[in-house]
């Protein structure tokens, strides 16, 4: 694996960016969230907790495909890229109730 040199940017630079867009949706947030169908839950509803926790292994296994690509262990992308896709899916059926 070859290494990449890494450059931290001082407070001074990260300032300079320019400013960051803010996304609107119009809902205002009532500490609720809502699910594919529309229907609004609570924001600490344990749908969202699932989410999170899927979307947060899909991007651990996007690092780990990054530092495998170009080793001897390469031969696993593919196999963790369609994990990748099935957790997709299962976020999906997460963010759909029963009901619909």
């Amino acid at each position: 694996m070859s290494q990449k040199e890494i450059t931290i940017k001082s407070p001074d630079e990260v300032k300079s960016y320019p400013p960051t867009i803010k996304v609107y949706t119009r809902t205002g947030d009532k500490g609720t969230s809502s699910l594919f169908t529309g229907e609004r839950r609570p924001k600490d509803d344990a749908v969202f907790e699932a989410l999170g926790t899927t979307d947060e292994l899909s991007s651990a296994i996007g690092l780990a495909i990054a530092h495998l690509e170009n080793t001897k262990a390469g031969t696993l992308v593919p196999r963790l890229e369609t994990i990748q896709c099935l957790l997709q899916d299962v976020g999906s059926n997460i963010a759909t109730p029963l009901t619909a």
